[in-house]
C-alpha cells in the first residue's frame, strides 16, 4: 500500500494542472463581463494609485552592459510568487498503464501558476486560467513565506484576475506597471515565473510583434486581447507572471505559449489591465 500511494503522489506530480494556456485548442472567449467578488466591494471608488502603482519610465535608450538583466531580475524576485491551487474536481489517471488494463485511481486537482504584486498592500495579478475552479489558493513568496489570499476579481475574457493577501499588514515589494503602447518591436524584456513548479526563473528575449489578435473577430463585434507576443520563454507554471522591461517596469501579463512552435509566447499588456482594474474599482461586474 506505501508503494501506491508512493505511485499515486509520483504520478499527480507529473499530472499537476500546470498555469500555463497553450494556444493548441481553436476557439477564444472573446464575450463577457469582469466578474467580481464581494471582497471588491473595499475597491469601489478608490483611487487608481489604491491598487497598483505605475512608472512613466517604461523603456529607455541605456547602454547594456553585462549585468543590467541581472539588476532587473535581482530588482523583481520579491515581487513575483508562485501560485498553488486546489480545485475540487478531481482528475482520474491509471497507474502502471504497460501491465494489463492497470489501476486506476482519481486525485484531487492541483494546479500551479505565476503572479506578481502590483500595490504594498498586497493586491496580486495574475491570470484567470491560474485560479478559475479554484476551491483553496496559496502563494509563495521568493523567501519563502506562504500566504492565503482572497479572489476579488476575474475577467476570463482579458484571462486577468485580482488577488488580495489575506489578513496581513505587511507592506509587500512590487513591480511599477509600465505603458505597454510605449514598447515595440525588438525591445528587450524578460519574464518571471514558476515554471514547472520550479520556483522563481528568469527567461529573457525580446517583443516580437504588439497588438497579436487571436481570436478571430475585431474589436467592434467583441472583446478581445491585443497580445504582446515575446520569443522570451514562456513555460507551463509560468502563467500569470509579470513581462518586464529593462527599466523594471512590467508591460504585460505572461499568459500563452504555443506547443507547436519555438520561442512564441504571448502576454496582456499592461493598457488591458488597466481596463480591467479600472472597471474593479468602479464596480462594474
Amino acid at each position: 500500500m506505501n508503494k501506491l500511494l508512493v505511485m499515486i503522489f509520483a504520478v499527480l506530480a507529473v499530472f499537476t494542472i500546470w498555469g500555463c494556456a497553450t494556444l493548441e485548442e481553436p476557439g477564444f472567449l472573446v464575450e463577457g463581463p469582469t466578474l467580481l467578488r464581494p471582497a471588491a466591494r473595499e475597491l469601489l471608488g478608490a483611487k487608481s494609485e489604491d491598487l497598483l502603482v505605475e512608472t512613466k519610465n517604461t523603456v529607455a535608450d541605456m547602454p547594456f552592459h553585462t549585468q543590467l538583466i541581472r539588476q532587473v531580475a535581482e530588482k523583481s524576485k520579491r515581487a513575483v510568487v508562485s501560485i498553488y491551487v486546489q480545485t475540487k474536481t478531481p482528475y482520474r489517471i491509471r497507474l502502471i498503464p504497460k501491465i494489463g488494463k492497470g489501476i486506476r485511481v482519481s486525485v484531487p486537482g492541483a494546479g500551479l501558476g505565476s503572479g506578481f504584486f502590483i500595490h504594498p498592500s498586497g493586491y496580486i495579478l495574475t491570470n484567470n486560467h491560474v485560479i478559475q475552479g479554484a476551491e483553496e489558493i496559496m502563494v509563495l513568496t521568493r523567501e519563502g513565506t506562504g500566504y492565503k489570499v482572497d479572489v476579488l476579481a476575474r475577467d476570463p475574457v482579458f484571462d486577468l484576475a485580482l488577488l488580495k493577501i489575506r489578513g496581513s499588514q505587511q507592506k509587500f515589494s512590487i513591480l511599477p506597471m509600465g505603458d505597454a503602447e510605449a514598447v515595440g518591436v525588438g525591445d528587450q524584456v524578460i519574464a518571471v515565473g514558476n515554471p514547472l513548479g520550479l520556483g522563481h526563473t528568469v527567461t529573457a528575449g525580446i517583443i516580437s510583434q504588439t497588438g497579436r489578435n487571436l481570436s478571430g473577430v475585431s474589436s467592434e463585434e467583441a472583446r478581445h486581447i491585443r497580445f504582446i507576443q515575446t520569443d522570451t520563454a514562456i513555460n507551463p507554471g509560468s502563467s500569470g507572471g509579470p513581462l518586464i522591461t529593462l527599466t523594471g517596469a512590467w508591460i504585460g501579463v505572461n499568459t500563452a505559449g504555443v506547443v507547436e512552435a519555438q520561442s512564441i509566447g504571448f502576454g496582456v499588456p499592461s493598457s488591458q489591465v488597466r481596463e480591467f482594474l479600472d472597471e474593479v474599482r468602479a464596480g462594474k461586474g
